[in-house]
């Protein structure tokens, strides 16, 4: 039978709008069914079609509709929470009956807040309100936090009621949510209030009174907040509270409060010092430096400390010729902080100042601030020189503060300082000296540095002088270049002292001549020189040294030699381990071969646990065989198995089931 256009167009509409009721049924009823754990499908589609709404009418309408039904359906706990949370987004008039409906159980009314705070409709404040008379506890105490987010201006009344409540937590909840309600009315409460000052709900009352203060001053009705503060700052309120009046207060002030805090400064509470100190930073008139550098002496060494800082900050001549007095103080907290400052603010002529802290300075961390002060300071070149001058000053006192700073300034043209303080008797100063080179330092100085490190006369430096000149050679290029003029210096000495501070520097720029210039010290005579030799190469680098290593480990006339030697060999392979190859396996087979006895295979097994391989895995079991090394081959096995195992289980599992025979 054919359908008249009407029966048409109505089965059309009534289909529409079935479709309206409900974006997602499927997604509705998983959101119903939902628990903590379950399947957050239903939810994060619920999320999508909120986001969508917020700017959609029409959408917003169908998706209210739909979190109702959760609301006001068998819906789970942690469903209805949730639908809340997206009513505190979308909700409206639509939503208030269902919302307000779970204010009536004590489980709920904590997420009917959540939907009711953000609610534009009237309706929303109305519920509220009408709650109040038959909640309490922390549940009324919910209500009424939310009223005084809402700004509901209708629930004055009844919120002034309530701080009279038996209960000083729904007491003090009425008085913070008058304040921010801030009506004429609500002000008047919390005035009285603030006359009564009782201890029960004080706090609360200065919460609210603060939160009413900043909204008079964006309102620009500063007199009337002035009133509040005022009256907070009087004696009997929390500290905090004071503080916090004192501050606004200082904000206020014409003058910046510059008198409030000259006064507080002068002998007023203790309370109000260390805010009325911050304050000078702020304060605009140039002369107020002046004022307030004149108040130190008044100040206990900590405020003075604290004042220090703030003067700094000012930046004026006058704040920061006081900041620069306060080096001298006879107090440390004190001269720290006006070093610190001076580190931040000075430049070339704060040199001499600073000059002066070092022989003030009573303790080690003076010294350091210096240090780093003089390092922070702005004015490059002019700020290196004036440093050069002080290291060249006999009246200067302890010249490292000076010397490290210019290492830590690493200018360029400070090379030259460097090199002349290596020749320092002080090993302090040696020591600085080679690593301000290390830092400046170009290939093309690389002579100059070696004569520095031959003229060495502190003798306790040399070790950090070696490293400070292999960084240098380190970044030479080629590896050659470095390594023959490391040879160089070799020819020009004889000593054993001489040929002992530059043979160790061939490992920073290994080649082949430098290596063979190492073994021949290593085939020495002279047994001095030998050990050098031994001990450099020992340390080489690369597996070129693998050959010469394992000649004279084979040949050592000690166990002393022969530990040595095997350490560098077993130290070679061990780097090798994170890309083995058959030659790393190999080498690890000629070393257990030729081992000198248990000691040193259980030195070998030690580094080849490192090596995953199923090649090192087989050698690791053959050494099940010797009974001396049996706990370490056991142990290297299953290290190795076990990082093989995913990339090689059969071969895990075989070496693992010998373990498990044995």
């Amino acid at each position: 039978m054919k359908l008249s256009l009407f029966s048409a167009l109505f089965l059309l509409t009534g289909w529409m709008a079935g479709r309206a009721a409900s974006p997602d049924s499927a997604a509705l009823a998983g959101l119903r069914e939902y628990s903590s754990g379950g399947d957050v499908n239903a939810l994060r589609r619920y999320e999508q079609l909120v986001a969508q709404a917020v700017n959609d009418p029409a959408a917003r309408e169908r998706v209210e509709a739909d979190l109702v039904r959760v609301l006001a359906g068998p819906s789970t706990f942690e469903a209805k929470r949730f639908a809340c949370t997206q009513l505190a987004v979308i909700g409206g008039e639509a939503s208030v009956a269902a919302t307000a409906a779970l204010l009536r159980d004590e489980e709920t009314v904590g997420i009917a807040c959540l939907a009711l705070a953000g609610n534009p409709s009237p309706g929303a404040g109305r519920a509220l309100r009408q709650s109040l008379r038959r909640l309490q506890g922390n549940s009324l105490v919910q209500v009424v936090n939310t009223l005084g987010t809402r700004r509901d201006t209708a629930a004055v009344r009844p919120l002034r009621e309530l701080t009279t409540n038996n209960d000083p937590a729904v007491a003090g909840a009425a008085y913070l949510a008058l304040g921010k309600i801030g009506t004429p009315a609500a002000l008047t409460a919390l005035a009285e209030a603030r006359q009564k000052l009782d201890p029960a709900v004080a706090d609360a009352v200065a919460a609210g009174s603060l939160i009413a203060a900043e909204q008079l001053l964006a309102a620009n009705r500063r007199p009337t907040a002035r009133r509040i503060y005022d009256e907070l700052l009087a004696p009997g309120w929390p500290d905090q509270v004071r503080r916090g009046a004192f501050e606004a207060l200082l904000r206020l002030d014409a003058d910046g409060g510059e008198k409030r805090a000259a006064e507080a400064l002068a002998g007023g509470e203790a309370l109000f010092k260390p805010s009325a100190i911050a304050a000078v930073a702020l304060i605009e008139r140039p002369a107020a430096s002046q004022r307030f550098a004149a108040l130190l002496p008044e100040l206990s060494p900590a405020e003075q400390a604290l004042m220090v800082e703030s003067l700094a900050l000012r930046k004026d001549p006058a704040a920061r010729r006081a900041v620069a007095d306060q080096l001298r103080s006879p107090q440390s907290e004190v001269r720290l902080a006006a070093i610190t400052a001076v580190g931040r603010f000075g430049d070339a002529a704060s040199v001499p100042a600073l000059a002066g802290a070092v022989l003030a300075a009573k303790e080690a961390n003076e010294l350091r601030a210096i240090e780093s002060a003089l390092a922070g300071l702005s004015g490059g070149d002019a700020v290196d020189q004036a440093l050069a001058a002080q290291l060249r000053n006999r009246m200067a006192g302890p010249k490292a503060p000076f010397l490290a700073a210019l290492v830590r300034r690493a200018n360029p043209a400070s090379l030259r300082v460097f090199l002349a303080e290596t020749a320092s008797p002080d090993p302090t100063m040696a020591r600085l000296a080679f690593q301000g080179l290390s830092r400046v330092a170009q290939p093309d100085d690389l002579p100059a540095v070696l004569k520095a490190l031959a003229g060495l006369l502190a003798e306790a430096a040399l070790e950090d002088a070696q490293a400070s000149v292999g960084q240098i050679l380190r970044r030479v290029e080629p590896a050659a270049r470095g390594s023959a003029a490391v040879r160089e210096s070799l020819k020009t000495t004889e000593a054993l002292s001489g040929r002992a501070r530059f043979l160790p520097l061939l490992v920073y720029c290994p080649d082949a001549d430098g290596l063979a210039e190492v073994v021949a010290a290593a085939n020495d005579a002279n047994a001095d020189v030998r050990d050098l030799g031994l001990r450099t190469l020992a340390d080489w680098p690369d597996i070129s040294a693998w050959e010469p290593l394992k000649r004279l480990y084979g040949e050592a006339p000690s166990a002393t030699e022969r530990v040595l030697l095997l350490r560098g060999l077993v130290r070679l392979l061990g780097e090798k381990n994170a890309q083995p190859t058959a030659q790393v396996v190999g080498h690890y087979r000629e070393l257990l071969t030729s081992a000198k006895g248990d000691t040193d295979r259980k030195l070998i097994l030690g580094t080849l646990a490192g090596c995953h391989d199923p090649a090192a895995l087989a050698l690791a079991v053959e050494q099940l065989d010797q009974p001396g090394v049996q706990a370490e081959a056991r142990l290297a096995i299953t290290k190795i198995a076990e990082a093989i195992k995913a990339a090689h289980p059969e071969a895990a599992a075989a070496a693992l089931k010998k373990l498990e025979d044995r």
